[in-house]
């Protein structure tokens, strides 16, 4: 996995490259965490345009990040996933507690 970084306007766009499994769960946890209690930030985006598979443990850490942003008061948006990739959430109903969107202009405007 490849994990970048831009900052745009009071959000952090985090994008990835490859696949949110086990093995690469600690690594983007931790660096998530960096942007987590930063005060200028109003959030965090994952742009997921080039991750081609999760697993229950990327899940997991993607709803962690979630509830660890709601207690902070700031807001989390995923975007870009694939119709394949997209699947997981809908079919375990994430969809409707995440703010996941097709591009970057409407995951800033609508994140939760």
């Amino acid at each position: 996995m490849e994990i970048k970084d831009q900052k745009r306007d009071d959000f952090v766009i985090i994008s990835i490259v490859g696949n949110i499994v086990m093995e690469d769960t600690a690594k983007l946890k931790e660096y998530v965490e960096q942007y987590i209690e930063e005060p200028s930030l109003n959030g965090i985006i994952f742009d997921c345009q080039a991750v081609k598979f999760i697993d229950s443990s990327g899940l997991g850490l993607i709803v962690s990040i979630f509830k660890t942003l709601k207690r902070s008061n700031k807001k989390f948006a995923l975007f870009g996933f694939s119709e394949k990739t997209i699947e997981i959430f809908v079919l375990t109903k994430l969809d409707c507690i995440l703010t996941i969107t097709d591009d970057v202009e409407t995951a800033m405007e609508k994140a939760k």
